[in-house]
């Protein structure tokens, strides 16, 4: 088994506020999930008790199958041997006592459910479309909520920094959702709810491997008596824990684990990647996010242009080389450097800062 580390990019321009939102409403909703598990008792249990008990005593009345949980067709079969020995009473009863246990079923049905699990979880089986929305938020212990949230950091984060504020939430709900519809697709009758951001944060996976594919990631690898590290690229290890988890869904498909949706979110993260890289959206994304950190910390760039607008081309070089300095790796502020360098004449530095420039797009 292997565990990432670290990256070289996981640094950010600006705070990560979405993936820090989605951080915090996981955090939440486990907190709330802890809480109801503590208290039990829940309403839609006690009303199925209710009705359960009132047809154990009148087993001659009539319920279909799978109205609520433990009414089956076993269950009907029992009831109705019973019946065969005992005395059932006048039609006036039997008839005042099947309006009760039908308004008992009612309730037991229309009951919401007040666990978290079943109330935001994704059932296939009851085809709840909003849970294909909330699933991802909803946990099922805090060690889940712990590992997935590590992997939100790990490649959240990043996407987050290159695609900005308004796209990644956009992509990271898409890809829950499509994990989400995989793993009905491919087990339409499971009636047990599906949690856990893992088939969205599977989206991030597959879109880091594509955005980031050469960047080298540093692995812990758990399978040796002494803990070992070793660096990679992230495309390789990360189609190699894909293809791990297609070969487990179809090797262990009832392991409890929803493998298909890990695998459906990142093959949407590989599609959506390789879309915004082939239309040069990615590129364009990446920009707008450098130009709105460096503006949103330090309005400098402009403030250099002013300046050479002025006449005062050496004060506005000067600013810009300060800024260069604070920020190497800022392609935005090295290209400001160069375009202000070239207009005073200073040819060696426009060439130099160009070049650095060039090659930070080029890696990006």
């Amino acid at each position: 088994m292997i565990f990432p580390l670290s990256h070289e990019r996981m640094t950010a321009r600006r705070w990560p506020i979405v993936t820090t939102i989605l951080f915090a409403t996981c955090l939440l909703v486990q907190v709330v999930v802890s809480q109801g598990a503590a208290s039990g008792g829940h309403q839609e249990e006690v009303a199925q008790e209710r009705a359960l008990e009132y047809f154990a005593q009148h087993p001659y009345l009539t319920v279909k199958p799978g109205t609520v949980p433990g009414i089956d067709q076993e269950t009907l079969d029992i009831a109705q041997a019973a019946t065969r020995a005992m005395d059932v009473p006048d039609d006036d009863v039997v008839e005042g006592e099947q309006r009760h246990l039908d308004a008992l079923l009612s309730v037991a049905a229309e009951t919401p459910p007040d666990d978290p699990v079943v109330r935001w979880g994704y059932v296939p089986a009851r085809h709840n479309w909003l849970g294909l929305f909330t699933y991802s938020f909803v946990h099922g212990g805090w060690g889940h909520l712990a590992g997935n949230m590590w992997f939100l950091f790990f490649c959240g984060m990043t996407l987050e920094d290159r695609w900005g504020r308004v796209v990644f939430p956009i992509f990271y709900v898409s890809a829950g959702v499509a994990a989400a519809l995989l793993h009905g697709l491919l087990s339409p009758g499971a009636d047990v709810p599906l949690i856990g951001a893992s088939g969205a944060i599977a989206g991030c996976m597959g879109a880091f491997a594509v955005a980031f594919a050469r960047t080298p990631v540093r692995f812990l690898f758990l399978l040796s008596p002494r803990l070992r590290t070793f660096t990679a690229p992230a495309w390789v290890v990360l189609g190699l824990w894909v293809a791990y988890e297609a070969a487990l869904a179809a090797i262990f498909p009832g392991d409890g684990t929803a493998h298909w949706a890990h695998v459906g979110g990142f093959a949407f993260g590989v599609v959506v990647g390789l879309v915004l890289h082939r239309t040069g959206l990615d590129r364009r994304l990446d920009d707008a996010v450098e130009v709105a950190a460096v503006l949103e910390g330090d309005p400098r760039i402009d403030e250099a242009r002013l300046l050479l607008r002025r006449g005062q081309g050496k004060n506005a070089l000067a600013l810009l080389e300060g800024l260069a300095i604070e920020r190497p790796d800022s392609a935005v502020v090295l290209e400001a450097l160069a375009e202000v360098a070239r207009a005073v004449g200073d040819d060696e530095k426009a060439r130099a800062a160009g070049k650095r420039a060039a090659t930070l797009r080029a890696g990006a």
